[in-house]
C-alpha cells in the first residue's frame, strides 16, 4: 500500500500522500474506492463531502499530491477552487469533478488552476487515467528539466555535420539508452532519414507552420521512430515551395518534443543561422563542424563571434571532421588551432570505407564498425553533450566474500 505520513493526523486515518478524493454522490464514491484499490491506495483516501470537505480537511503544507474535488454541490465553485489550490500549493495537483459537459467549463477550470476537469457520471477508467496522467506529466517535466538541447552546424558544406548529428542521436538512444529526438532542419534536402533508412514523417512541415495546433497527437504524425528511443523529424518538401520556419514555431516544437524526449539533437543548416538566434541561444551545446581548411577557420570564428551577441547559455564545441589518411587537410592542425586561438575539442577522422557501407545499408556507424576510430570519437562526443557516464567495467580482479581478491576466469 502507498505510504502514509503526517497526513494521517489531519484525516484521522492512515491515508496515502498520493491521492485523496472528495465526492458528493455514492456512485462517484464507489468509483474512487475502486480506483484506490487498483492503484494500491488506502480506501480511506476517498471521503464524502465534495470540495467543502476538501477545504475543511486540507491545510497549507499538508496536501496529498493529487486531490479530486467534486464541485456539484458547491454554491460558489470558482471561489472554492481558488481557495483549495492556494491551500494545496503549486507542487500538488487538483482534478475537478463537475456536472457540466461544456468545453467552456473545462477551460474555466484550467484557467483557475486545476490540471484536469472530469464530468459525471465518473468511471473508473477515466479517473484512473487522470491520476496516472499526473504522474506521466511529472516524469516528462523532470525529463525536460534534466534534458539537453544540442545544435549541430556545419560551417562549410560537405564537412559531415549531418553524419555527426545523426550518429550522436543514434548513440544517445541506442547505447546510452536515453529518449532522444533528432530534428533535421533542412526541409528540402535533409538526409537524416535517408541515412537511417526510414521514411520521412508526414506532419513535420505542418507542425512548424501551425505551432498553435501542437499537441502530442499532432506531433506523433510528424515523428518517425527508429527503434524504441529514437524519434526522427525530417521531410523532403518540394524545392519550389518556401516553408515558414519562424523562431516561435521551432521553440514551441522543441518544447513539445522535450515532454517525451530529454535529448534533442538539431541538425541546423548554416543558411538558417541568421533566422535561428533564439535556437542557438537556448542550446546547451552548439557543435560547429568544419574541415581543416582556411575557410573553416574563418567561418568558425565568424559564427563564434556572432554567437557572443546572442548571450548563448550553453557552450560551443569546435569539431574538425573528415581528417586523416583518406583525406588530406588543407592546413595543419597546429595552424588551424592557431587561427582559432584555441584548441579544437574533437577530431573526427575520415573513414570513407565505413561511411560508404553505412550509406548503402542505411545504418549508423556503431552498427557497422563500433570499435573503429570514428565510432570511438563520436561515442565520446555523445557522452560529452548528453552528460552520460559509462558504467564502470569490472577489472581483472573482483572482490569476493572474505575480503580477498579472486582472478576472474572466463570461458576457454
Amino acid at each position: 500500500m502507498a505510504k502514509s505520513s503526517s497526513l494521517s493526523t489531519l484525516f484521522g486515518n492512515a491515508v496515502c500522500e498520493d491521492y485523496m478524493g472528495f465526492l458528493d454522490d455514492e456512485k462517484s464514491l464507489e468509483v474512487s474506492r475502486e480506483v484506490c484499490t487498483a492503484l494500491d491506495y488506502s480506501l480511506d483516501s476517498t471521503l464524502d463531502g465534495g470540495i467543502t470537505a476538501a477545504l475543511s480537511r486540507i491545510e497549507p503544507g499538508h496536501s496529498p499530491k493529487v486531490v479530486l474535488a467534486d464541485i456539484t454541490q458547491s454554491i460558489d465553485p470558482d471561489s472554492d477552487i481558488t481557495r483549495l489550490i492556494r491551500k494545496m500549493g503549486p507542487e500538488n495537483t487538483l482534478i475537478v469533478l463537475g456536472a457540466s459537459n461544456d468545453v467552456s467549463e473545462f477551460r474555466k477550470m484550467i484557467a483557475l488552476g486545476a490540471k484536469d476537469y472530469l464530468v459525471k457520471p465518473l468511471t473508473a477508467e477515466v479517473l484512473k487515467d487522470a491520476i496516472e496522467n499526473v504522474g506521466r506529466q511529472s516524469q516528462a517535466l523532470s525529463a525536460a528539466q534534466s534534458g539537453k538541447l544540442t545544435v549541430v552546424v556545419g560551417v562549410r558544406g560537405g564537412v559531415g555535420a549531418t553524419t555527426i548529428a545523426t550518429n550522436l542521436a543514434w548513440i544517445m538512444a541506442n547505447e546510452e539508452k536515453l529518449p532522444t529526438a533528432l530534428m533535421d532542419m533542412d526541409l528540402h534536402f535533409g538526409t537524416t532519414t535517408l541515412s537511417l533508412d526510414i521514411e520521412t514523417g508526414g506532419g513535420f512541415r505542418e507542425a512548424l507552420e501551425n505551432p498553435h495546433r501542437l499537441d502530442k497527437l499532432f506531433l506523433d504524425s510528424a515523428i518517425v521512430k527508429d527503434g524504441d528511443r529514437l524519434a526522427v523529424l525530417g521531410t523532403e518538401e518540394p524545392i519550389d515551395e518556401l516553408v515558414d520556419m519562424n523562431e516561435e514555431s521551432i521553440d514551441a516544437l522543441i518544447g513539445e518534443i522535450s515532454q517525451d524526449y530529454n535529448q534533442v539533437v538539431v541538425d541546423l543548416p548554416r543558411h538558417l543561422l541568421p533566422t535561428q538566434g533564439a535556437l542557438l541561444a537556448s542550446a546547451d551545446t552548439v557543435i560547429l563542424v568544419s574541415d581543416q581548411s582556411l575557410a573553416g577557420i574563418r567561418d568558425i570564428n565568424r559564427i563564434t563571434q556572432a554567437m557572443t551577441t546572442l548571450q548563448t547559455k550553453g557552450r560551443i564545441l569546435k569539431v574538425v571532421s573528415r581528417v586523416g589518411s583518406d583525406r588530406s587537410a588543407q592546413v595543419s592542425k597546429a595552424d588551424f588551432e592557431r587561427g582559432l586561438n584555441e584548441s579544437v575539442d574533437y577530431v573526427v577522422p575520415e573513414d570513407s570505407k565505413t561511411l560508404t557501407i553505412c550509406a548503402n545499408a542505411g545504418k549508423a556507424i556503431d552498427e557497422v564498425a563500433i570499435k573503429s576510430p570514428i565510432a570511438k570519437v563520436l561515442q565520446d562526443l555523445a557522452a560529452d553533450v548528453s552528460g552520460y557516464e559509462k558504467p564502470k567495467k569490472k577489472g581483472l580482479f573482483t572482490l569476493v566474500p572474505g575480503g580477498k581478491k579472486k582472478k576472474e576466469v572466463g570461458p576457454k
